[in-house]
């Protein structure tokens, strides 16, 4: 009955979803043939200019491995973040996936949600979060 790291839990007679720990990770081949079966819109990165600040100097990521598989907002975000781009994608598959399994059982997804899911930074889980709701791949 698992499903996108969420289970239902009965709390006083109220269904909330229980954060279920996270899969061990995955080759960088298989995770972003997952986030291609996501059927993100990746067209609104061309329309929309991240949003997202953070409060160090951004991280040069140019000569890190995986920087090529990143859209230029996302790169963007990335740096900004300080990230490593493996983190970015992990994180985008992680976020993504538990939002759509908390909706198909009727959940919001909050912030709060998301810092749980993600094994980084609860800080660096808002600002993600934020930028995924700027994208609607969040809804």
């Amino acid at each position: 009955m698992t499903n996108s790291g969420i289970a239902p839990t009965t709390v006083a007679e109220e269904v909330k979803p229980t954060r279920i720990p996270i899969a061990p990770s995955m080759k960088i081949e298989d995770l972003m043939k997952k986030i291609a079966q996501l059927n993100l819109d990746q067209d609104i990165l061309e329309h929309i200019t991240p949003n997202i600040t953070w409060k160090g100097n951004p991280l040069f990521i140019g000569n890190l491995i995986h920087r090529n598989l990143l859209h230029p907002k996302e790169a963007l975000v990335v740096s900004t973040l300080r990230l490593t781009p493996l983190q970015y994608l992990t994180s985008k598959f992680i976020l993504i996936s538990s939002a759509r399994g908390y909706s198909q059982r009727s959940f919001p997804f909050r912030k709060s949600d998301a810092q749980r899911h993600l094994p980084i930074d609860v800080n660096k889980s808002s600002k993600l979060w934020e930028w995924f709701t700027q994208t609607g791949w969040l809804k």
